[in-house]
């Protein structure tokens, strides 16, 4: 193990990164089969494949950063970011080694979600399996490189959220503003004589 993390880092050197396997950089597990039948309802999001919880239980089977792929039906390859404990069922989890960002991790595997479902295969209910998913090769730059990513694509999403909610708030003051001068062009004093 360490003659590879010396490897991957005399790659990073001279090339700025490392093409690595998911399985190398990450510790996975495959979610658990849980029904709603055989629960109890709580405040833990089950993680079911969809990109909201599925319904909620009163146990988890992970707690922390992690990042999750959607293993079957329509929705795999879907991947999501958690923090919280979660309860995680017909995915895969995975978890971030030394000297890689989760965050990098994620935005990497988010990118690559199309991919990621053209790799289901089977009938009926179509599954990626666990093996296709390690051997994914992640071009990995140094922790720095990663965390500057990370920096950058937060701002930009941050700036993205901000639009969104700031256009409404930004379209009603040009409408006052307008209304301002139009009232005010079309307002006149009357001459005293």
């Amino acid at each position: 193990q360490t003659d590879r993390q010396n490897l991957i880092k005399l790659f990073q050197y001279v090339f700025g990164y490392s093409p690595v396997l998911l399985s190398d950089i990450t510790v996975s597990f495959r979610g658990e089969y849980i029904t709603k039948k055989n629960s109890h309802e709580g405040a833990i999001p089950v993680i079911l494949g969809g990109q909201e919880p599925a319904y909620y239980i009163d146990c988890a089977n992970h707690e922390g950063e992690i990042i999750t792929v959607a293993r079957s039906g329509a929705s795999a390859g879907f991947v999501s970011y958690w923090n919280e404990p979660i309860f995680l069922t017909d995915g895969f989890g995975f978890e971030a080694k030394e000297n890689v960002d989760i965050h990098y991790l994620f935005y990497e595997l988010k990118r690559r979600e199309n991919e990621l479902n053209s790799m289901k295969r089977g009938a009926g209910v179509p599954h990626l399996s666990g093996k296709s998913l390690s051997n994914i090769v992640i071009l990995l730059p140094n922790i720095s490189k990663q965390k500057e990513c990370v920096d950058k694509i937060q701002k930009l999403d941050r700036i993205c959220n901000n639009l969104s909610s700031g256009l409404p708030a930004e379209i009603e003051a040009r409408k006052k503003q307008y209304e301002y001068y139009r009232d005010k062009l079309l307002t006149f004093k009357e001459k005293q004589s």
